[in-house]
């Protein structure tokens, strides 16, 4: 059964005009491309990575959540464009779960939140507008085709930020399997870090619900807006830098990180989705096949992950991301 992609369509004819003058389908591991230049996926295969990127987000964490936009490229031939824009608004209904099971457990600094969610609105804006860049940039001679320069420059980042998370989630593995017990978490206040919280940069904000009593506001925007960058650029939450920062760069209790760094996700996930959106990046039917397959996959690794939990696992983990790495780079040169 295959799923027509209209919008993903469009955008592979703007990037290769050659596929709007095909005589023939061209066949991918789980998609055809047929006259003029139509985008046909396999549903069966979609729900499955769907379902495969939330469990490994459920049994792993956040980091699962890195796959997703490789791999509908990878397996589907979705722009990154749309991948981007498709996997940012289905965090929307991610984001929003989360904060619902939250409820009134959580912390929240929303002073903190919103004023994290000012640089966020910026840094997000920022990505979304270098997306658009490489969309009308062209591309380069690559054998009978053309190499677009937004896949050349997103498989690049991609292939950086996959080999980076990879490594340490391969020297995590190592250390515990040498040392078994509770893995000792990595020393993060780091002299950098703690000149950033310390920086004389006025205005000056004092934060009393996160105990924060004089801090740079720089410092606060600072922080949403890398974090927003990397949102509204790869469709990634951003909370790997958000969360890290708000407990050793501001110094808030974790706690209150949870929280804060949830509201904050939501805010701008919502904000990412509607310029996404208005830029004609987001495939409605994949958001919703998955936003239903990620939620499902998630409470079955969160169910696994505390009865199977193993450095092995994470050994295993670690080498989808270097295998997603080599077929990116083979993909290039396809």
């Amino acid at each position: 059964m295959d799923l027509f992609l209209p919008i993903a369509s469009y955008w592979q004819t703007v990037l290769a005009p050659e596929l709007a003058k095909l005589a023939q389908p061209i066949h991918g591991w789980w998609y055809t491309i047929v006259p003029p230049g139509q985008l046909l996926v396999n549903l069966p295969a979609v729900v499955v990575v769907g379902l495969l990127v939330g469990l490994l987000t459920g049994f792993f964490g956040v980091a699962g959540g890195f796959l997703l936009t490789p791999w509908l490229n990878l397996c589907f031939a979705v722009p990154y464009n749309v991948a981007v824009g498709t996997d940012l608004t289905q965090m929307v209904g991610t984001a929003t779960m989360a904060r619902v099971r939250q409820g009134g457990e959580g912390y929240v600094d929303y002073t903190l939140g919103l004023l994290l969610f000012g640089g966020s609105v910026i840094g997000v804006e920022l990505g979304a507008r270098i997306l658009e860049l490489l969309k009308y940039s062209g591309g380069i001679p690559a054998g009978s085709g053309r190499l677009s320069w937004l896949q050349l420059v997103m498989s690049c980042i991609y292939g950086l930020l996959l080999l980076w998370i990879g490594a340490l989630v391969f020297r995590e593995a190592r250390m515990s399997l040498r040392q078994p017990g509770p893995a000792l978490a990595a020393a993060m206040g780091t002299p950098g870090a703690n000149r950033l919280r310390t920086l004389h940069l006025p205005p000056f904000i004092s934060l009393p619900v996160s105990g924060v009593e004089s801090i740079s506001l720089w410092v606060v925007l600072g922080v949403g807006f890398l974090s927003g960058l990397l949102t509204g650029l790869l469709g990634v939450s951003g909370s790997f830098v958000r969360m890290p920062a708000l407990i050793y760069v501001l110094g808030v209790p974790t706690v209150v990180s949870i929280g804060t760094n949830l509201f904050e996700l939501l805010l701008t996930s919502l904000y990412g989705t509607l310029t996404h959106s208005l830029k004609g990046n987001v495939e409605l039917s994949l958001v919703i096949i998955l936003l239903i397959t990620g939620m499902v996959g998630a409470q079955v690794g969160a169910a696994l992950q505390r009865r199977l939990a193993h450095p092995l696992g994470q050994l295993f983990f670690a080498c989808l991301f270097f295998l997603t790495i080599i077929l990116m780079v083979l993909r290039l040169f396809w």
